[in-house]
């Protein structure tokens, strides 16, 4: 593979606006990081309660102990990202390939007597009474991993496929890990993130058509190698024609009656109907846009999605602007994440594509889930403050912030 030594490349436009984009969109990413998990805290709450319920008559100590958990670990999370925004850039280039190691490695302890299977999909490794989902770490491995490799190469330079092998290795390696837990869904998203990683690096459009007949051969292959992924399909291409009158409703139904209850201003948040025992059944989690959708209608959806378009922005501002390729990659990668899961989500959940079972990032309910995307924010971060005069801009900010105060104080 042809490579070479990162440096930094002169932006194309005057280093003072590159320091103050990247200043405003650190701001905006960590705003809308903070509102949007706070938010799903909320509506975590509210998922759950009929649960809750039916603790506070078998289990009264337990009432909402995993919405109590969720917020353990959004706190978790917030420390890890603060943390992972302090470690200087080139830390994490150098340690892609440790990151992605150990990244497999956990993932793999699904196979061990550690597995635990949730839905069909054996994904999970249990400790005790703490689950773990390694495949969401692996997704922040495998951006960082793409990330180091991709910015190496020469950019403009003529390839051949043999020089692909590095970032073909480190995408096939993550998302074959993912499938032997039987999780095709989240796979799907590796995919996803592969791609987008590999097209912004200039991979040649040949390969692409060659590998997307490979990979959609393959993705017909596991459809029908599970009946579970065949009756997902199956009622996803009905419910395109029929009503669910007379048949048993599926969650894509429920969660579009959820909308529709909803209306423009919600039910109310708490009062949703579609959550409780014998509708959604995954309302917590995969589904929690819906109760979204009932309990605060199409403004709160609007809100979410605005939310979620200001992290995209804001992750897309730091990739053009960024003066490394390496910076440049993972923010790239981290929309490629975040964003098209989201997007996959909603469409998931508004019956636009067929049930695969992936969270909405930094909402739905699960502890691996929040910590991995906050981290996430936190590399992304650390990647703006990279630049040049960021990290003093912050400094002057916070002086002349601590100045105005004191003035305040002396006049008051």
């Amino acid at each position: 593979m042809r490579e070479r030594t990162e440096k930094p490349q002169a932006p194309s436009v005057p280093e003072e606006r590159v320091r103050n984009v990247m200043h405003r969109s650190i701001l905006l990413l960590v705003v809308a990081t903070a509102i949007l998990t706070l938010l799903g805290l909320l509506m975590v709450f509210s998922a759950i309660t009929p649960g809750a319920v039916r603790a506070e008559y078998e289990d009264g100590p337990n009432l909402f102990r995993s919405a109590y958990l969720q917020m353990a670990y959004a706190a978790i999370g917030t420390v890890l990202a603060v943390i992972c925004a302090r470690i200087p850039l080139a830390v994490f280039q150098r340690l892609w390939g440790l990151a992605l190691g150990f990244g497999i490695l956990l993932q793999l302890l699904v196979l061990t007597p550690l597995g635990a299977s949730v839905a069909g999909n054996r994904n999970w490794i249990a400790f005790g009474p703490i689950r773990l989902q390694p495949s969401e770490f692996l997704k922040l491995a495998m951006v960082v991993a793409l990330a180091a490799v991709l910015g190496r190469m020469v950019q403009g330079a003529h390839f051949q496929l043999s020089d692909w092998s590095g970032p073909i290795g480190i995408t096939g390696a993550s998302i074959g890990a993912v499938l032997v837990g039987g999780d095709m869904g989240t796979a799907l998203i590796f995919l996803l993130i592969g791609v987008g990683m590999f097209w912004m690096a200039g991979f040649p459009g040949r390969y692409f058509l060659i590998s997307g007949a490979l990979g959609f051969f393959l993705v017909v292959v596991l459809i029908f190698s599970s009946r579970s992924r065949i009756t997902r399909i199956q009622d996803f291409f009905q419910n395109l024609f029929t009503l669910p009158t007379g048949q048993t409703p599926s969650q894509a139904d429920y969660a579009l009656w959820a909308f529709g209850s909803g209306g423009p201003g919600g039910s109310g948040l708490g009062t949703g109907i579609e959550k409780w025992p014998g509708n959604l059944a995954e309302a917590h989690t995969d589904f929690i846009f819906a109760v979204v959708g009932e309990e605060l209608g199409f403004f709160g959806c609007a809100v979410v999605i605005v939310l979620l378009g200001t992290i995209g922005y804001a992750l897309l501002t730091i990739c053009m602007y960024h003066p490394h390729r390496f910076g440049r990659f993972v923010a790239g990668g981290a929309t490629l994440w975040l964003c098209g899961q989201a997007v996959a989500n909603m469409f998931v959940v508004t019956g636009l594509l067929p049930v695969f079972g992936v969270p909405l990032p930094f909402m739905s309910q699960g502890g691996s889930s929040v910590i991995s995307c906050l981290m996430a924010v936190g590399v992304c971060v650390a990647a703006a403050l990279a630049v040049p005069g960021v990290k003093e801009s912050f400094r002057r900010s916070s002086s002349l912030a601590g100045r105005v105060r004191a003035v305040i104080r002396r006049t008051s």
